[in-house]
């Protein structure tokens, strides 16, 4: 989109025969005639002519030069970024053919009297598929290396007085009940229902039972946990159904049946109170698929768009309808010129037309205001003419394919809002997000383009020194903040890249930057990774290999008393541990936290002295006694290890709150 012209005073010339009017009566009372035909207000009107013609020739510099010195850079206000969330689709029943949801299927928000529906759209296929049951075994172990597995007859499955085990008859952690199904279940909602005699996981809390539900991931030996929505047998108690929601899964290989597998894993709980004493049998076991997740983007999408036809010249340029664009797929969002004898032809993007000739089929397309525009032609000192990309043909039809249009902030929304299908679709009971969507930003301002150009002037679209590094990977969208380690910056260490070696850590984006972080959201998905090595393998020098990491996490716990006045009301106490909370989480926090508040610095370290300050200056604390802190890398609410003195974060490093114990006395 072309740059905004600044304006150092927007004031017009109305708008300065207004402020002289009004300020007659408090310097000339006795002039009561404000007609425009008096002649002190025709006056007034000469000098505001002449005011607003100084004006305008101010308004010529200097911020107005500094913007078209960025638009001669080449430098254009970045487009907005739509958020991603996962959504799950529910089934009405269980179907016996696969369900196809289509990619570009619309969910949304509820629609208010005050805010519109907030649209969505699905990125791919999903396929729900009805599964099938190939074999049930029981593995058991009875040491720590040793392991016995027990293949049950599903044709006695079902049969009058016959029931099977699925675990041993002493249960303890690491046994495992496993299901072998005939289709790839991933992220599908599975139902595993089973038959099973009253009382018969004897021993157990039927509200938290001892296991967990896990599927296969590949040959690396990797089974990750599924998210267990309902359990309606109260751990194997009682018939009924347990939902699952499954991740992704590998086919692999089990006691020479090949399948795609899902087990049910006795946990370290096993070998607490809450235990199995014997071995729930099951009369019946059957896996259903009740629904599916995939993944949806804030954005609306368009086809066929009519955008006119060519007059033939140079340089022409058209107006999508909608606006503003998202981030275009070449394979799908292309334009369409179908030439006065009926020939289609596929026109492609490209960025600037300075490396297009006659001969290619290029446009630009500007994401902000939607403007598609052809090459230029240039007049050579020898008189002929030099086109920049060719031009559709006169009276040729101009028809965009595809595109997308959305994004921003307003698409960051929370969990269990994206409820309703903008069309139906057959067999779809409801849809839903279990978690919110992250990712949206607003287009940039100029403000932010203003800031931007330096960098882009220095870096120039090359990675070559740390900064650039980056600086460039925070122009990925979904990374906020970026540390590199390069040869040379951990002299002597064990982490200290080999020469050639550039090793970038990124930190994503997060909708909920304050508070206490979830883990979880601070993980780099693959798709970010793979999204900043692509970015930065096109600006690298030559002869230098990259790796791109997230960061080391240290997870801070502060234990501490503090203070108050004598006789002091609870609720002013409540108030004080409330305050010293929130003031530790906003400053061990890697987004907003640290001594600047723009995110604790990398590999900064953490002195006990820092959070006895922070505390002292919480509202009505007179001192603060015994500040001990803890710090694990897993996230976990225990586990933390006490620092004696102040606490050493690597160079990759960066510090997140925990959980704190804070008594106020």
């Amino acid at each position: 989109m072309p740059l905004p012209t600044a304006k150092l005073d927007d004031r017009r010339f109305q708008d300065i025969v207004d402020e002289a009017k009004l300020l007659i009566p408090q310097f000339c009372p006795e002039w009561t005639d404000h007609n425009v035909s008096d002649p002190g207000v025709a006056m007034i009107e000469l000098f505001a002519w002449m005011t607003d013609m100084l004006l305008y020739r101010v308004n010529q510099i200097p911020d107005k030069m500094y913007v078209h010195f960025l638009d001669l850079i080449g430098l254009k206000l970045g487009p907005p970024r739509a958020a991603h969330a996962d959504v799950t689709f529910y089934l009405s029943a269980p179907q016996p053919g696969e369900i196809i949801i289509p990619a570009d299927t619309e969910v949304a928000t509820v629609r208010t009297e005050t805010t519109p529906a907030i649209i969505f759209t699905t990125e791919k296929d999903l396929t729900i598929r009805p599964p099938d049951v190939r074999g049930l075994f029981t593995r058991g172990r009875s040491s720590s290396t040793a392991e016995s597995w027990v293949q049950h007859d599903m044709r006695q499955l079902g049969l009058p007085g016959q029931r099977i085990a699925i675990f041993p008859a002493q249960p303890s952690p690491g046994d495992a009940f496993y299901i072998a199904v005939d289709k790839d279940l991933s992220h599908h909602v599975l139902a595993v229902v089973v038959a099973c005699e009253l009382a018969g996981g004897a021993g157990i809390d039927p509200d938290h039972p001892p296991y967990e539900w896990q599927v296969w991931q590949g040959p690396q030996g990797l089974w990750a946990p599924c998210i267990i929505e309902h359990d309606g047998t109260g751990g194997f108690n009682r018939s009924g159904e347990i939902i699952l929601r499954a991740p992704a899964m590998a086919e692999g290989e089990f006691q020479r049946m090949q399948g795609y597998w899902l087990r049910c894993y006795l946990t370290d709980a096993q070998g607490g109170a809450n235990a199995y004493r014997v071995s729930p049998d099951l009369e019946r076991v059957r896996v259903e698929a009740r629904g599916g997740s995939t993944t949806v983007r804030h954005a609306i999408t368009v086809r066929d768009e009519h955008l006119g036809k060519s007059d033939g010249t140079p340089g022409q340029s058209f107006t999508l309808l909608n606006q503003p664009l998202l981030a275009r797929n070449p394979n799908e969002d292309y334009l369409i010129v179908e030439t006065p004898d009926g020939v289609e032809q596929q026109w492609a993007e490209v960025e600037d037309f300075s490396e297009s000739d006659a001969q290619d089929n290029h446009f630009t397309l500007d994401s902000m205001d939607g403007t598609l525009t052809f090459g230029p032609s240039l007049v050579q000192p020898d008189g002929s003419v030099y086109r920049f990309g060719a031009v559709p043909p006169r009276g040729s039809g101009l028809r965009f394919h595809r595109y997308q249009f959305g994004g921003g902030t307003i698409g960051n929304v929370p969990a269990h809002t994206l409820t309703v299908l903008k069309s139906s679709i057959p067999y779809v009971a409801r849809v839903t997000n279990w978690s919110p969507s992250l990712g949206g930003q607003d287009g940039e301002s100029l403000d932010r383009a203003k800031i931007r150009a330096p960098q882009l002037l220095r870096s120039r679209t090359r990675a070559v020194t740390a900064d650039d590094y980056e600086y460039l990977a925070c122009q990925v969208p979904g990374i906020t903040r970026a540390c590199c380690i390069a040869p040379g910056t951990l002299p002597g260490g064990p982490d200290d890249p080999k020469p050639g070696q550039v090793v970038v850590v990124v930190l994503p984006e997060t909708n909920h930057s304050d508070g206490q972080i979830a883990p979880a959201s601070l993980n780099l998905s693959a798709e970010s990774r793979s999204a900043v090595v692509s970015y930065l393998n096109e600006r690298r020098m030559l002869g230098t290999t990259l790796d791109v990491r997230q960061p080391v996490y240290l997870w801070i716990s502060v234990q501490t008393t503090l203070h108050v006045a004598a006789r002091s009301e609870p609720s002013l106490i409540q108030a004080v541990q409330r305050q010293a909370e929130e003031a530790l989480y906003r400053f061990l926090n890697p987004y907003i936290g640290g001594p600047s508040g723009d995110g604790w610095p990398f590999g900064r370290d953490l002195h006990p002295s820092e959070i006895s300050a922070l505390l002292q200056r919480v509202p009505f604390v007179e001192f603060v006694e015994n500040v001990r802190i803890g710090v694990n890398d897993t996230g976990s609410d225990t586990n933390y290890q006490p620092v004696p003195a102040r606490l050493t974060v690597p160079k990759y490093g960066l510090i997140c709150s925990g959980t704190h114990t804070i008594t106020v006395r």
